[in-house]
């Protein structure tokens, strides 16, 4: 049995490659089948999943209690494959699956994307602070110290303050480089991304960001479990679970509560302020027109176009501090030295 969650690229490429091929008019058995037998470019985890759940569909477990049984597979996936086989809507449901991990997988790759080039701006200051302090500095102490009198004191201190403004920074400097290289490790597993998502919420600076995230992921949930045949309390229960955005899960369990006494979605969402007004009437919009669950996705898309704006703003706005630091730790690591360079050369 897989111990290993799949990955979001990896369950949609699953999740899409049945679809198309229950459109196409084979049964589970047989699109799981030809997965299989096609499966040589796939991931060895992913094969391995597909090779349990043909030999379980064979002896005629249904498909989303074989993908439970392989441990492969998020909570979140598992409940929309169980709501999807009692809707009948397999192939429309794990289409709209796939564009979820999509979504999910193409959010993670860009802040990653974001996060290399300040680690890298950090790796090249680590670099020329470590040439100043372990390799420059020792060298101007060598010539400090074959001098005399009291030019050679005060040199001797402008180089010890050289040194502690080196070391210092470059202490910083790594510093902020391990931060930065281990969240975006965590953001490559799920585990991890849900580790983050705490210190995101008490942040400050991220505190918006991660709201509009989790609020685009819950929008999510609920479009896919609405149109994989769900009851809006069973996704709006789904979400509850699902999220570990703290603020977020209260106001949903109250929505809960509003709805479970008749009051709408849209203005349950409204009322606890899950939902900025506007897209709440455009959840409105969607209830009164039997098209929630598309009305569900276009908020998601637009709630989570904001919060990865938003994140790829701060990262954005770290840079040109980073430079700042650079350029003046630097300078004044080398106008330390170089001042008494200068007294010395004036006074022969």
């Amino acid at each position: 049995m897989a111990v290993q969650i799949l990955s979001e690229e990896q369950i949609s490429v699953f999740c899409r490659s049945l679809a198309m091929m229950l459109r196409s008019g084979v049964t589970m058995q047989e699109a799981v089948e030809l997965f299989v037998q096609d499966g040589d470019d796939t991931s060895p985890l992913l094969h391995s999943t597909a090779q349990q759940m043909e030999k379980a569909l064979g002896e005629g477990q249904s498909f989303a209690q074989t993908a439970r049984d392989t441990g492969a597979f998020p909570e979140y996936a598992l409940g929309v494959f169980s709501m999807a086989e009692l809707s009948g809507r397999l192939d429309e449901v794990l289409d709209r699956l796939a564009d979820y991990y999509d979504r999910q997988h193409a959010l993670n790759e860009r802040l990653r994307s974001t996060l290399t080039y300040p680690v890298a701006l950090l790796l090249m200051m680590c670099c020329v602070l470590s040439v100043l302090v372990f390799s420059v500095l020792p060298m101007f102490v060598r010539v400090y110290n074959s001098l005399t009198g009291s030019l050679a004191a005060s040199s001797y201190a402008y180089v010890l303050v050289a040194s502690l403004i080196g070391r210092v920074s470059l202490v910083l400097a790594v510093a902020v480089s391990a931060v930065l290289l281990v969240l975006a490790v965590m953001l490559h597993t799920q585990k991890g991304r849900e580790k983050l998502h705490g210190p995101m919420e008490r942040s400050r600076f991220t505190r918006k960001a991660a709201r509009q995230l989790a609020v685009s992921q819950m929008a999510d949930t609920v479009s896919t479990m609405l149109a994989s045949g769900a009851e809006e309390d069973s996704a709006l229960e789904q979400c509850i679970r699902q999220t570990s955005h703290t603020g977020l899960r209260t106001a949903l369990q109250a929505c809960r509560s509003d709805m479970q006494q008749g009051t709408g979605m849209a203005q349950a969402f409204l009322r606890h302020k899950v939902l900025p007004p506007l897209y709440a009437r455009m959840l409105q919009g969607g209830s009164e027109s039997g098209s929630l669950p598309a009305a569900m996705e276009s908020v998601a898309l637009r709630m989570g176009q904001e919060a990865e704006n938003a994140l790829c703003r701060l990262i954005d706005d770290i840079e040109p501090v980073l430079i700042g630091f650079l350029t003046v730790s630097v300078g004044f690591t080398l106008l330390s030295v170089m001042l008494p360079l200068l007294g010395i050369l004036s006074a022969v």
